[in-house]
């Protein structure tokens, strides 16, 4: 199959399975934003972010290797080997780690109860991520769709229950997200083994020596960007409250959904980028191509999100939360610098080079502490959206450098800046805040579009009617 007919295949499958848990937060919103305050959303903010921080440690990312190795595997009896061990490891790691991590979320003063529930969180995210990963890996994307999906519906289902109905707060949203990421990991699990067999006799040391060899240096970069994520959250809290970190993780939501768009074209990526490093003689020419059509289509979203985000706090959020919405904008511009830092992380991976990944995250995570102490106490909450949007465009000047050492990418900078203007210009609209101002971004982000998109949006309309 043609590589972009392949990646445009892909993009559609994962996008649909991604764009209704999209929908399903929509929903949630609303209700998290009026049942906890702005306290409760703080110290839930945290939690998940501590939580991000320990799985990529206690799984030393093998979930990326099992992905990368499934894809080239061979036989059936690679695949056996690969799925039967990673999966061990997390069963086995994940006992390991539990007695240390109840005992992280107890010295931080949480309720014993929370604590284990947090626990199970570790675990089911954990084996989440895997099991995608997995499926993913032997092919099956409409089954890693269908294993998204059931995540968010059986959030959606139990933040009613325990948020709305039963008024358990905090420990009602934690609680949700564990049953959550338990039942579909359990789902994709099932999935998974339809395809490849799960028995003893297939675990490998040395094939698990193997995956951690590629996966371990990938930890760095996780910490690294996890570093760039909370300093920003325990500094705000440290120096702003947890009220004000509430109002922070509001903020960061809007232009999480924006970041939709790349994810879903990062998860049929990082596939296409695999193969093309395994079978292309020139894969420069290929990811040239590719970083065009895709900046001009992450280009054209911002446009579109930046219109419409005056609309979407009116509709969707608590107005004890309006404080966010000066926040947002700046927010957008870390998002979409993410986006290429993780383009260029999927031609690490796929060419094996991952302790690179490490070295570049790192470099981001450094700079962002240090505008965060430099700024914070001057100029408030702004310190910890600049600073992550510098830190984020930092990492992928970095990224695009280094990787001209071994790949030839080009870039047409004329077409760079004309987008990159684009969406400046909207951003100085947006602060406006007023009905004119918000018309003349949705039509700068409709002409955009129509002059630069129209074929992307005319493939991908082709290939959803098929």
């Amino acid at each position: 199959m043609d590589r972009n007919k392949e990646l445009i295949r892909n993009t559609v499958i994962l996008g649909a399975g991604t764009l209704i848990p999209k929908v399903f937060s929509l929903v949630i919103l609303p209700i998290l934003t009026t049942y906890l305050t702005t306290v409760e959303y703080g110290n839930f903010d945290l939690v998940n972010s501590i939580v991000s921080f320990i799985v990529p440690i206690m799984t030393l990312q093998i979930q990326q290797a099992a992905f990368r190795y499934l894809v080239a595997a061979k036989t059936d009896l690679d695949r056996d080997r690969l799925v039967t061990t990673s999966t061990i490891y997390i069963l086995g790691i994940s006992v390991l780690c539990t007695p240390i991590i109840f005992f992280i979320f107890r010295f931080c003063n949480l309720d014993w109860k929370v604590s284990l529930i947090i626990c199970f969180l570790v675990f089911g995210e954990s084996l989440y991520l895997l099991t995608g990963q997995m499926l993913r890996g032997l092919g099956q994307n409409i089954a890693y769709s269908v294993g998204i999906v059931s995540y968010s519906a059986v959030n959606l289902i139990t933040v009613v229950l325990f948020v709305y109905v039963l008024r358990l707060g905090l420990l009602g949203v934690i609680l949700s997200n564990t049953l959550s990421y338990v039942a579909s990991a359990v789902i994709m699990l099932f999935q998974t083994l339809q395809k490849a067999h799960f028995q003893m006799k297939a675990v490998s040391v040395p094939e698990l020596k193997r995956m951690l060899n590629f996966s371990a240096p990938i930890v760095p970069s996780s910490i690294s960007l996890w570093i760039v994520n909370l300093s920003d959250r325990l500094l705000v809290v440290h120096y702003l409250g947890a009220g004000i970190n509430g109002i922070y993780s509001v903020a960061t939501k809007v232009p999480n959904l924006y970041s939709m768009a790349y994810s879903i074209f990062n998860l049929a990526w990082t596939e296409t980028a695999a193969r093309v490093a395994d079978d292309e003689d020139d894969p420069g020419k290929y990811y040239s191509q590719l970083f065009g059509k895709m900046y001009n289509f992450l280009v054209g979203i911002m446009l579109i999100v930046i219109a419409c985000t005056p609309i979407f706090y009116r509709i969707l959020i608590n107005p004890q939360f309006y404080q966010a919405y000066p926040q947002t904008a700046v927010l957008y511009y870390g998002v979409f610098f993410n986006s290429f830092v993780s383009f260029y992380a999927g031609i690490y991976i796929a060419m094996g080079r991952t302790k690179q990944v490490g070295i570049s995250s790192a470099v981001g995570a450094c700079l962002n502490l240090f505008i965060n102490f430099l700024l914070i106490q001057k100029i408030g909450l702004f310190a910890a959206s600049i600073s992550t949007a510098i830190s984020y465009f930092v990492i992928m000047l970095y990224r695009a450098v280094d990787l001209k050492k071994v790949v030839n990418i080009r870039y047409d900078f004329r077409q760079i800046t004309i987008g990159f203007f684009s969406m400046v210009l909207s951003t100085v609209l947006y602060y406006f805040n007023n009905t004119l101002m918000t018309i003349i971004c949705f039509l700068i982000a409709i002409i955009y579009n129509l002059l630069f998109n129209r074929i992307i949006l005319a493939n991908l309309l082709k290939k959803l009617r098929h």
